[in-house]
């Protein structure tokens, strides 16, 4: 209801109503706004994915579709491209229909559940009236935005309109055709609405399943997400992303099978290997983002972790149902002694200068940004010790949070002055608002000959209270309520009923992703332990 109407019915009947509780949706997604900075390095050092395309088929299928969709609706001489997106919808839902059979569902397979398989037994599916378009309307589409859609489109099997096949897939199109016409009855697929029984198209992931590509879907898909970024005439996001395969394959050969984290700390490590495939620049470029988002990571983390670790001071003391607030010097003499107490060089050290120094000279011997790989500066290690406090201690947090500022900064001043190339987003100092690396280590040296505790200051109320409350404004206007601390006389009070989620963890940083389909095209390669090979 609209405040006009509500103003419009006390002008009609003036008096005090008894109300409901006011509701809101709450959200937690990115409470200090730090994120964009961590996918805009991701995007330019791994174009072309994201956190959920990890199987070569997919983009097979929808390809597959595209094309198969097109033909039938021009033999029955209909260009309606209503007709089309019906047939692409069809085509796909029977696909996840198969899996969920297979007990193999897709995401969103809620909607499948309420609508296809909502049937009495025995009771087939037809694929049209008010249940077909009920699916149609509420289902995840591989093509969505949050799926393989962008991927599909951006490594270039299906053109921007979603109507035009790329020469290059068709290989990969006309193989699974051919499997599938002889696996599938053609009726399935005519442009008149099939009645479809569960036993007809169990058959589709019991032998075309999601995750097993043929060969020559492999061979397309490694052409078209890898082998083009070889070619002069090719984007730069198809080079970019070749450069890291490249520097991914050329760690492995020079170090051997890797976890992932591993791999992560070679990133961190900055020490490029010698390759005799790929073209050094873009592996160069790709070395620098790579290692650039490893501190990133640890940064953001870092800040979030210290929201986690307020929230639950907030936490403390409640009457009835009201929490009540605490001042910024106890919330400052909180994490101070809280660090001095996890943390010997934070506990011996006068100034914020003097740990600055201290945590950089630990890594002097290997040197910077490469001590951000190893021993007490391991920003890898730093992760995983953030994400264990939140689960297990929290009163560990504000250490590891101060070690890591350190180690950003450490990592950010060795770049200074190295900027990526032209139409690359810049890892330290860009976004502004988003708090980037650069202008937190220059924030801390401005404050470095004050005495430890002042730190607290500067992370508490600039970067997690205030970063928090700018972007819980900024996104506002959708009605939900995102705001978790406010200002309460002269403290600061938890103003929401409900925790934060039980831990922050770092955004995905689609290496898994990247190593899975290189897997998936014959690549790479995992052994027993499941590290990854270079073949």
């Amino acid at each position: 209801m609209r405040l006009a109407e509500i103003d419009e019915i006390f002008e009609r009947a003036p008096g005090c109503r008894l109300v409901d509780e006011l509701r809101t949706d709450e959200s937690g997604v990115d409470p200090v706004g730090l994120r964009q900075l961590n996918l805009d390095l991701m995007d330019d050092s791994l174009p072309g994915i994201n956190n959920v395309t990890q199987h070569v088929r997919p983009y097979t299928f929808m390809a597959w579709a595209a094309w198969k969709a097109s033909i039938v609706a021009r033999e029955a001489e209909n260009d309606d491209p209503e007709v089309v997106a019906d047939l692409v919808d069809r085509y796909e839902a029977l696909y996840a229909w198969s899996h969920q059979i297979a007990g193999r569902p897709f995401r969103g397979a809620a909607a499948l559940k309420r609508t296809i398989g909502h049937r009495a037994d025995r009771e087939p599916f037809v694929f049209s009236g008010p249940v077909w378009k009920q699916y149609r309307d509420s289902r995840t589409s591989f093509m969505a935005p949050t799926e393989y859609g962008p991927s599909i489109k951006s490594i270039r099997y299906i053109g921007a309109d979603s109507g035009y096949v790329a020469e290059e897939a068709m290989p990969a199109v006309r193989d699974f055709e051919a499997r599938v016409r002889d696996l599938l009855p053609a009726r399935l697929f005519a442009i008149d609405a099939p009645s479809v029984m569960d036993e007809e198209i169990a058959p589709f992931a019991q032998h075309l399943p999601v995750d097993a590509p043929s060969e020559i879907e492999m061979k397309v898909f490694r052409g078209l997400f890898f082998d083009i970024g070889g070619h002069v005439a090719s984007p730069g996001s198809a080079k970019r992303r070749k450069g890291t395969i490249d520097l991914v394959r050329g760690l492995l050969l020079r170090d051997g099978p890797s976890s992932i984290d591993s791999i992560r700390r070679q990133f961190a490590r900055h020490v490029l290997p010698a390759v005799n495939d790929g073209d050094p620049e873009q592996i160069a470029i790709s070395g620098m983002l790579l290692c650039l988002l490893q501190a990133r990571q640890l940064q953001r983390l870092a800040t979030e972790a210290m929201l986690f670790w307020l929230e639950r001071l907030l936490s403390e003391g409640r009457i009835g149902s009201m929490y009540q607030p605490k001042t910024s010097e106890e919330l400052i003499a909180r994490a101070h002694n809280a660090a001095a107490a996890g943390d010997a060089t934070y506990a011996s050290s006068a100034t914020i200068g003097d740990f600055l120094l201290s945590v950089e000279i630990e890594g002097q011997s290997t040197g910077w940004p490469g001590a951000s790989s190893t021993g007490t500066t391991d920003a890898i290690s730093m992760i995983a010790a953030l994400i264990e406090a939140q689960r297990r201690d929290v009163t560990r947090v504000p250490a590891l949070a101060a070690r890591s500022f350190a180690i950003v900064r450490a990592v950010a001043n060795a770049f200074e002055g190295k900027s990526p190339p032209g139409g690359l987003g810049d890892g330290i100092e860009g976004r502004p608002d988003r708090l980037p690396m650069g202008l937190m280590a220059r924030r801390l040296e401005a404050v470095a000959a004050r005495p430890m505790p002042s730190i607290w200051q500067e992370v508490i109320e600039s970067w997690v209270i205030g970063q928090h409350v700018h972007w819980s404004a900024v996104r506002g206007g959708d009605g939900k309520k995102r705001l978790r601390i406010g200002l309460e006389g002269n403290g600061w009070m938890r103003v929401r009923r409900s925790s934060s989620r039980s831990v922050y963890e770092p955004t995905g940083d689609r290496l898994q992703i990247m190593l899975s389909l290189a897997v998936s095209c014959g690549l790479f390669s995992r052994d027993a332990d499941g590290r990854y090979m270079a073949d």
